[in-house]
């Protein structure tokens, strides 16, 4: 079963030293005498991202003016809309900032398109009760045994790369969807997804608060191996189709890079599809590869050897059958 705690975070980022990182403020952590006994209070998130993307334009401490005059009227936008963010993020993890910065930069800085955006993910998630599908079981999701899914798509998470963020990997190659809606429906694979998607979010939020940098996105690795045309039926298009626009909905700016390996030329059929539903910037952190030759210099210029999974050409045990019961 998936977890939403890393579970192996041997693998620190490279910058990581003995010493204070640079990105917690100097009042991050205090200590308040209560009843005689002294208690650490975190009072604010990281404010700098790992060094890869420090001085990334649109991020937060790279902004144009431009940028900065569109973050300033978002905020005026909510605060005139009474929207509400309390409870929507974790204030040791993130801050409103980071928040507002996602959905700017998922709709190139236009303040009306990232606020319609923004308000509609809000609306969105209380009809959902997402708060309440977080708490539940994946048996509970899915309505059937967990098994019957990882069978046709073992999905687990194994580590973070070098700059923190968590690592998941996906093996595609033989989801035969009709198999799996034998005994649950697409909408439960919808809310199924969702229920992953957020459990990816609370590893970026752990992993921000272990590291004391920014973490806002994933990387992932899905497997491709044995896909074949017939498994790109009109309901797994549809399956597909739907995942993506929660992601590009709800979870906008959250994919760091996104690696399929062992793809069969086949495949490029389906990803003429697919990339049709993608904006033109989440279509750059795609990259479709072969096999171990091309795969393997590109995961470990990503991911320490000593994290990534065996399975991909790294020397950590995976951990597939462990998360996959």
């Amino acid at each position: 079963m998936l977890t939403t705690k890393p579970l192996s975070m041997e693998n620190e980022p490279e910058n990581k030293s003995k010493k204070e990182p640079e990105s917690v403020p100097k009042n991050d952590i205090t200590q308040t005498d209560i009843g005689g006994e002294k208690k650490i209070e975190i009072k604010a998130a990281p404010t700098k991202y790992h060094k890869d993307l420090n001085h990334k334009d649109g991020y937060l401490n790279c902004l144009t003016d431009k940028q900065k005059q569109a973050l300033k009227d978002i905020k005026i936008k909510i605060t005139e809309e009474k929207i509400v963010l309390e409870g929507y993020f974790d204030p040791e993890a993130e801050t409103q900032d980071l928040i507002l910065l996602r959905f700017l930069r998922a709709r190139n800085f236009e303040v009306k398109k990232a606020y319609k955006l923004l308000s509609d993910d809000i609306a969105w998630r209380k009809d959902k009760d997402v708060k309440s599908l977080k708490k539940k079981t994946e048996r509970e999701v899915l309505g059937c045994d967990p098994k019957l899914m990882h069978t046709h798509l073992p999905v687990w998470h194994q580590g973070c790369d070098k700059q923190g963020r968590p690592v998941i990997y996906k093996i595609f190659g033989n989801f035969q969807i009709w198999e799996v809606t034998k005994h649950t429906s697409l909408e439960k694979l919808i809310d199924h997804h969702l229920w992953q998607m957020e459990s990816y979010m609370d590893l970026t939020r752990e992993n921000s608060k272990k590291f004391r940098h920014i973490v806002e996105t994933v990387t992932v690795v899905v497997d491709a191996k044995d896909w074949r045309l017939s498994l790109f039926t009109k309901e797994a298009t549809k399956f597909l189709y739907r995942i993506s626009k929660v992601d590009s909905d709800h979870f906008p700016e959250r994919m760091g890079r996104l690696i399929v390996v062992n793809a069969p030329y086949l495949l490029s059929v389906a990803w003429k599809v697919i990339r049709g539903w993608l904006d033109p910037k989440t279509q750059k952190k795609v990259q479709i590869v072969r096999g171990p030759n091309e795969y393997e210099p590109i995961l470990k210029d990503w991911i320490s050897e000593s994290s990534l999974c065996d399975e991909y050409g790294g020397k950590a045990k995976s951990l597939r059958v462990t998360q996959n019961r």
